[in-house]
């Protein structure tokens, strides 16, 4: 391979790579937080991304101009779902009524009923938008950068760089990090810590939501896309550290780049085996990811 293809498949590989951070951190801020793999991950990104696309197909709102629309609404979905549908579950749990698997088991079971329900209203052809910024290109020395592409790249630094200035230097933002830290004694500091859980997980579907209207100029929309994608999140997760947000965007760059990079010589549907053996290798010898925190 030489220099220059190399350099292409690097840069190719960081605009994947965007993708995979921006999809994956608010997965990574939930279970950092609320100790849950939101199995329906996947599921949110494309309501997300479906939302978007129909704004602009009735209303001809550009996706970027969607986003104020689709963020606050998936936040606010994000928080009835954790309200109505998990928190339960999380009293029963502790009251031993349920078994510890049954939050996952009813966000695996969430997510095909929302694939379902986006087959049965929507059905199953893939939708994109028609407009100049879907083709727009940015032309370098040696290769072309997809503009939506490379919006989605530049996201993914700003929704790291966004929450982590909130769980910093917020009063919400340090509350959140004290129920990730210890709910018991955050409970015992007067923090309420199922409103908490429902603040973080509306922030996180908030995210994806960020991601998904950011997606629709240059990705196609469908009741199935959601599984792949919210899969790769996953490994992203694990690759950067469970639980870290910045974990979550260096795990996307590195995925995206080992993709990019092993694609000039195997296969695109092959290279998707190098992301496993990867995901397999992290989890046999770091098994808190690149980022994550090794206990003692």
């Amino acid at each position: 391979m030489s220099a220059e293809l190399l350099l292409s498949a690097s840069v190719m590989g960081l605009l994947l790579g965007g993708l995979y951070a921006s999809v994956a951190i608010g997965l990574s801020l939930i279970f950092g937080i609320i100790r849950v793999i939101n199995f329906a991950h996947g599921g949110f990104l494309m309501m997300a991304m479906y939302a978007s696309f129909w704004l602009w197909y009735f209303f001809q709102i550009n996706p970027y101009l969607s986003i104020i629309v689709v963020v606050p609404l998936f936040f606010f979905f994000g928080y009835i779902v954790q309200n109505t549908l998990i928190k339960p579950m999380f009293v029963r749990e502790r009251a031993l009524v349920v078994e510890p698997l049954g939050v996952l088991l009813l966000m695996a079971g969430f997510d095909l009923v929302l694939a379902n329900l986006a087959l049965l209203f929507f059905k199953s052809d893939y939708r994109a938008i028609v407009s100049p910024i879907a083709s727009a290109t940015i032309s370098l020395e040696f290769i072309e950068l997809n503009v939506p592409r490379f919006i989605v790249l530049v996201l993914s630094f700003i929704i790291t760089g966004g929450l982590t200035w909130l769980m910093n230097y917020t009063e919400i933002g340090v509350a959140i990090r004290a129920v990730g830290q210890n709910r018991e004694a955050a409970a015992l500091c007067g923090i309420n810590v199922y409103k908490i859980y429902n603040i973080t997980f509306g922030l996180g579907t908030a995210a994806v939501a960020l991601a998904g209207a950011a997606m629709v100029p240059f990705y196609y929309v469908n009741p199935s896309m959601g599984l792949p994608l919210g899969v790769k999140s996953f490994i992203v997760v694990v690759l950067g550290g469970l639980g870290s947000i910045p974990g979550a965007l260096l795990g996307g760059l590195i995925l995206g780049i080992i993709e990019s990079i092993t694609a000039q010589f195997v296969t695109s549907t092959s290279a998707v085996i190098f992301s496993f053996l990867l995901f397999i290798i992290v989890l046999f010898v770091r098994p808190k990811g690149l980022m994550g925190i090794i206990e003692a």
